[in-house]
């Protein structure tokens, strides 16, 4: 949808909510097909500057103030989402294989593709080896040894939490590894090489659109790559062996673009004066598809409802903020918290925003989809038995399903996930919230991957547990720590 008509209709979207719900589901299914018709929300592309558009204005039409942006600026790197065979493409002798991704920030190739023998690689090989070749690397399934590393215990979960063994862990694996574990950026770079095939030991429906994650380093792989499912791979593979030449193409093209961070505030009844506190509700504002990230959404929907409160009522200010680095290049190399050292000396809380309404996705013998189950909701937690009991009366009232608690300072229930995270480098009060990912690693996941009723239950959460962070005592000292 052109940003000129998201602008012409988000008054009549807004508007049209009863002012009993901000959140109800019409409005949040609503909202989320104007997203989807964006496609994906990459940082300083045009869908996500109509996305951000939409959100800045309903947060506005809410009553926040002081808004302030901060240029996040970088070189963008883009392919095709949905590309014709002269834009994606590879061939091997007379056969034309189908390409289910692309290796994001690899490289492009001239408009006739780069032909050259393929060539398997093996770790250690000399990197000269690499030079003038098509290099095919091979990603296997999450080993069976990680399975204690998805083994967490938590601090409470939904009767319906537990269920059969879903995907995400092995899709964040090998969504991970070409960058995170293998590190296959690091072998191309500076190599010589021609191109890269990624052979993936997933279904083609479920590498589809399938996008690099995570983006450590700055710049350009120089070296064009594919992402290739298992049963085309095979065919790579027994080529690579034979040393064939291949031909790939993969167009793409870059551009300087300057995304912001976005921050505002809906005062409480201390707004202006010295004795104002601050509870921070952030997202990320980029991502490849519907849900990640649809927290702006999460987070407007929260402001919209806090605001139907007298600002007499409203204990504390409530802090946006938007963070547009989640999958440019370098990640977060720009520190807002530490830009704002002022700002930070009010916010006594925290609250993530991420992933509002996933549904599952599973493989079975009817192949790759929808499970018609609800991803499974995470709910950090700081170690604090006052926290810790009103999370839990949050998750039973609102009724949300497929809901876990964790405690990361508790032994035994992993690390803190998610923007909010910066809770505990403060040591103040907060919750981050966010879903496991089984297809959400990718660019295809849109419209039919959202429960607006799901997603309405999760904002029934949220509410509560921002009740409880614009009352709780705040940590003594908080406001001094450092970041």
């Amino acid at each position: 949808m052109a940003k000129s008509l998201i602008a012409a209709v988000l008054c009549l979207l807004l508007s049209a909510c009863e002012q009993k719900s901000s959140y109800d589901a019409p409005t949040l299914q609503r909202w989320n097909e104007l997203k989807a018709e964006l496609g994906p929300t990459f940082a300083g592309s045009p869908a996500w500057q109509a996305h951000m558009d939409f959100v800045e204005a309903g947060l506005v039409e809410a009553g926040v103030v002081a808004v302030e942006t901060i240029p996040a600026p970088y070189t963008r790197w883009w392919a095709a989402d949905k590309p014709s065979n002269a834009e994606r493409a590879l061939q091997i002798g007379d056969a034309v294989l189908p390409v289910a991704s692309y290796w994001a920030y690899s490289g492009s190739t001239p408009a006739k593709g780069v032909t050259a023998p393929l060539l398997m690689y093996k770790k250690g090989l000399p990197r000269e080896a690499l030079r003038g070749r098509i290099v095919v690397f091979q990603v296997s399934p999450a080993p069976v040894g990680m399975a204690a590393m998805f083994s967490i215990g938590n601090q409470f979960a939904t009767e319906d939490f537990a269920g059969p063994p879903g995907i995400s862990n092995d899709q964040w694996y090998q969504g991970n590894y070409v960058t995170r574990f293998g590190r296959f950026d690091e072998v191309l770079k500076g190599s010589g090489a021609a191109g890269a095939i990624v052979v993936f030991s997933m279904s083609a429906d479920r590498l589809a659109g399938l996008y690099t994650f995570p983006l450590f380093n700055l710049g350009i792989v120089g070296v064009p790559g594919l992402y290739v499912d298992a049963a085309v791979g095979a065919d790579v593979l027994a080529a690579a062996k034979q040393g064939a030449v291949a031909t790939l193409t993969l167009l793409a093209q870059i551009a300087d673009v300057t995304p912001y961070f976005y921050t505002a505030v809906l005062p409480g009844r201390d707004y202006g004066t010295a004795q104002d506190e601050e509870v921070l509700l952030v997202t990320h504002s980029d991502g490849p598809n519907l849900t990640q990230e649809n927290g702006t959404l999460g987070i407007l929907a929260l402001v919209r409802e806090f605001a139907q409160r007298p600002q007499a009522e409203r204990p504390r200010s409530l802090r946006v903020l938007l963070d547009p680095q989640h999958y440019s290049p370098g990640r977060h190399l720009i520190d807002w918290y530490e830009m704002h050292p002022q700002v930070m000396q009010r916010v006594v809380a925290v609250l993530g925003v991420e992933h509002i309404g996933q549904l599952e996705y599973g493989e079975s013998e009817q192949g790759y989809g929808l499970t018609g189950r609800a991803e499974p909701w995470l709910i950090y937690a700081r170690n604090d038995k006052a926290m810790i009991a009103a999370a839990i009366d949050a998750i039973n009232t609102s009724g949300v399903p497929r809901t876990e608690l964790r405690v990361p300072e508790k032994k035994g229930q992993g690390r803190w996930t998610g923007l909010a995270e910066v809770a505990l480098k403060r040591d103040i009060n907060g919750y981050a919230t966010l879903s496991n990912m089984s297809g959400y690693w990718g660019t295809t996941a849109g419209i039919e991957s959202f429960d607006a009723e799901l997603g309405s239950l999760q904002i029934d959460t949220l509410v509560l547990l921002l009740d409880v962070l614009m009352l709780a005592p705040a940590q003594e000292g908080a406001a001094a720590a450092p970041l």
